[in-house]
């Protein structure tokens, strides 16, 4: 079984396929703790609700797969070590169909994920109708082609989801215990925002949905008002299709050379009392949160969003790359919180020869680099699919199965996840549930490449960025 129970205990005696299944609520048990009690007479599910009672429904499933007819008698307790076990797909470099989507999401519901983060814009696209701005649906979702690493095509591409089927995907995931968390990425990440809304930025003038990869310089202008105007508007909309506790807005990757230059900017850190840009992205990031804070809402942010040192603390980092100059550490020890999602172990848009298997589930629940008792600031882990040369199902599907289920496991259980052997015996007795989906998971062989093909593996995927890509890039982050 994926996650392996907490405890389970066996008994005497098996239960066939006859026996009845009784659920029972028990007003004791956690939100997401469940029991199964297994005899000769009967099969009892225990649980405070439904979220319990479905996990305990999938253990049992997934135990049928293993033993068929006849289950051997036993006694299950379990409940998750991190509320927050989650999954990201981003749907603005690529789109993926409705039927794709839920594809993936019921295969995550299987291994006990909760999360559903739905990247639906960045600077290649905009991706979700808009009531209050049509035109970013209308222009926001089109680019004139796609030119990401080795592909380059002229052909216009587009596409994005109508309310209703938003509404679709989101009562989708209810039904199986995930909330959708939506993230629309600010102040950097907006260029199809701003192809349709130029005024928006701190030039004005009109720029092109983003047709490849890489790190993009404009941003939202901070020193406008009506920027601000703008977001806590199109929040609303948004607010309409996901009724969720969190909301995802970004703030990796803002190059701040815009602000440096950009009158309006410099005008705000002066009447703000801020000192640089970077304090000027806190600001930014704060006001923003503030406002879905009062909306009853979550805020989350990637860490970038930390390096001014003034972001308020009720704003949860999302971690993915090292903790600069221990302002991450700063954040926490001052009452944050934090999810886990580290390139090396969480990154699965990366072939296995750079991300394997085994690194996945080597994620460290508590990083010793961000202190002891960081276990108490982590509210859980995620597994994440950036997908700019990602273009067709059975890619994306190859790419995080079974990679997502090592970081459901770590997310289920923690530091006392068992071994990464036991793991994989477990994984490859589970394939049949990939077939139940009809999933094109990577079969073992490919889990954990050996040498040569890890550097092959590495060697083709490097091929996507160009030497002048790579300065790009490089020049962009020393900016961020």
């Amino acid at each position: 079984m994926i996650p392996i129970p907490r405890k389970m205990r066996f008994t005497e005696g098996t239960a066939g396929r006859s026996v009845p299944v009784k659920e029972k609520i028990c007003a004791g048990l956690g939100r997401e703790e469940y029991r199964i009690r297994i005899s000769p007479e009967q099969i009892l599910l225990e649980s405070s609700g439904e979220a319990g009672l479905f996990y305990a429904r999938t253990t049992l499933g997934q135990l049928r797969l293993e033993h068929g007819e006849g289950l051997p008698c036993m006694e299950i307790e379990d409940q998750p070590a991190y509320t927050y076990r989650s999954f990201q797909i981003d749907c603005a470099r690529h789109y993926f169909s409705v039927d794709e989507l839920k594809k993936m999401i019921r295969m995550a519901a299987e291994f006990k994920l909760n999360h559903f983060h739905w990247h639906i814009s960045d600077d290649q696209g905009w991706r979700i109708e808009c009531k209050r701005y049509p035109k970013l649906h209308e222009i926001g979702s089109v680019r004139a082609g796609d030119h990401f690493g080795n592909y380059h095509s002229d052909e216009k591409y587009e596409g994005y989801y109508s309310r209703d089927e938003v509404r679709d995907i989101v009562d989708y995931c209810r039904r199986f215990g995930i909330e959708v968390v939506p993230e629309i990425d600010m102040p950097g990440h907006v260029t199809a925002i701003l192809a349709a809304y130029p005024e928006l930025s701190c030039l004005g003038t009109p720029v092109e949905v983003g047709m490849k990869a890489g790190i993009f310089k404009e941003l939202f202008c901070a020193g406008r008002e009506e920027t601000f105007v703008f977001i806590e508007n199109l929040l609303d909309d948004m607010l309409e299709l996901f009724p969720g506790k969190y909301f995802h807005i970004g703030g990796d990757e803002a190059p701040k050379q815009r602000w440096n230059e950009c009158s309006h900017c410099q005008k705000r850190i002066k009447e703000a009392g801020l000192l640089n840009a970077q304090e000027l992205q806190g600001y930014f990031c704060n006001r923003i949160a503030s406002y879905l804070l009062a909306k009853g809402r979550i805020p989350i942010v990637w860490n970038e969003a930390v390096y001014g040192g003034n972001l308020d603390k009720e704003v949860v980092v999302q971690l993915w790359t090292e903790d600069k100059d221990n302002q991450i550490k700063a954040h926490l020890d001052k009452g944050g919180k934090a999810i886990l999602a580290m390139v090396e172990n969480c990154y699965c848009d990366y072939p296995h020869g750079m991300h394997s298997l085994k690194d996945m589930y080597s994620l460290k629940a508590e990083p010793a680099e961000l202190g002891e008792g960081i276990e108490q600031s982590v509210l859980g882990g995620e597994c994440l699919v950036w997908t700019e040369f990602i273009r067709d199902n059975e890619r994306l599907e190859e790419l995080c199965w079974p990679r997502f289920a090592a970081l459901a496991e770590v997310g289920w259980c923690g530091r006392n996840r068992p071994a990464y052997e036991d793991f994989c015996k477990r994984l490859e007795a589970s394939f049949p549930l990939f077939e139940k989906y009809g999933i094109h998971a990577t079969k073992r062989e490919g889990w954990d490449p050996d040498e040569q093909m890890a550097a092959e593996q590495t060697a083709q995927f490097q091929m996507n960025f160009s030497k002048e890509d790579r300065e790009e890039a490089r020049r962009a982050q020393e900016n961020v």
